[in-house]
C-alpha cells in the first residue's frame, strides 16, 4: 500500500510518500515541478491528501465554503490557517488591485497558481483517490486539540515534530532521518521544514483514511458545480 501527503512549496509540490515494505512503511520526500508531474509520479497511490482547496464556487466574492466554516469551527484558536479560496473566475489571473474588493485576501491570492493547476487536472473520479486536506487539522487529530503555537515559531516546529514522532514512528521509525536527507540533499529554497513537516502530518491523514480511521469538514453544498466534492478530510 502506498500513500501521499502533499504540500504546496517554493519549488513547486512537496511530497511525502508512505509505501508499506513487510510490517512497516518507508518515507520518501521530493520535489515536483507541476502538479501533473506529481500525479504522473503517484498514479500508484491509493491515497494522496493534498493541502489546497479543491471545489470551487464559481463566481461572485470570495467566501467560505462550507467545508471551510466546518474546518475553522474544529481548528478554534488555528482557524486562521483556513484560508478563503478564490472562485473559479478568479482563478485567470487578473491582478489582486482587482480581486481585493472581492473579499479575496493576499494570502489566497498567491496561491491562485497553485489551485488553478489542480483545478484543470482534478475530476470526481481522480477525487476519490486524491483530495483536499489540512495539516493542522492532521496535528489537531494527532494532538486532541489544535496545535497552540503557529508553525513557523521554534515552538510550533517542535511540537509538530514531537507528534510526529509519536503518530508516525511506530509505523515508520526512519521517518526523520528521510526527513533531514531530503534536508541535506535539497537546496533549502526549494522546500521548508514546515512544509516537510505538513507534508509527512498530510501523509500520515492519508494512511489512516485508508484504515478507515479519516474524519472529513464537509456541509451543504457539499459539491461545485463541476461535482467535485467540497470537503477537508484528515
Amino acid at each position: 500500500m502506498g500513500v501521499a501527503g502533499v504540500d504546496g512549496c517554493r519549488g513547486g509540490w512537496v511530497a511525502a510518500a508512505l509505501t508499506l515494505v513487510g510490517d512497516r512503511a518507508s518515507l520518501t520526500l521530493r520535489v515536483y515541478p507541476c502538479f501533473a508531474a506529481l500525479l504522473e509520479a503517484l498514479g500508484s497511490a491509493e491515497a494522496v491528501a493534498v493541502d489546497m482547496p479543491i471545489g470551487l464556487y464559481e463566481a461572485g466574492r470570495a467566501r467560505p465554503r462550507p467545508c471551510d466554516r466546518v474546518a475553522r469551527k474544529r481548528l478554534g484558536k488555528r482557524a486562521c490557517t483556513v484560508f478563503i479560496p478564490p472562485t473559479r473566475a478568479m482563478l485567470k489571473g487578473q491582478p489582486y488591485a482587482d480581486l481585493r474588493p472581492m473579499g479575496l485576501s493576499v494570502q489566497a491570492y498567491h496561491l491562485i497558481p497553485r489551485i488553478r493547476e489542480i483545478d484543470a487536472l482534478i475530476t470526481p473520479q481522480l477525487q476519490r483517490r486524491v483530495w483536499e486536506s489540512h495539516p493542522e487539522l492532521s496535528f489537531m487529530a494527532m494532538n486532541g486539540a489544535p496545535v497552540a503555537f503557529p508553525k513557523r515559531t521554534e515552538a510550533g516546529r517542535q511540537a509538530r515534530y514531537a507528534l510526529l514522532q509519536q503518530a508516525l514512528a511506530p509505523l515508520c521509525p526512519d521517518w526523520w532521518e528521510a526527513v533531514q536527507a531530503f534536508g541535506v540533499s535539497q537546496p533549502r529554497k526549494l522546500a521548508r521544514i514546515d512544509d516537510l513537516l505538513d507534508a509527512c502530518a498530510l501523509a500520515w491523514s492519508a494512511w489512516r483514511h485508508m484504515q478507515g480511521q479519516s474524519e472529513a469538514c464537509i456541509g451543504e453544498p457539499a459539491h461545485d458545480a463541476r461535482g467535485l466534492e467540497m470537503a477537508i478530510r484528515y
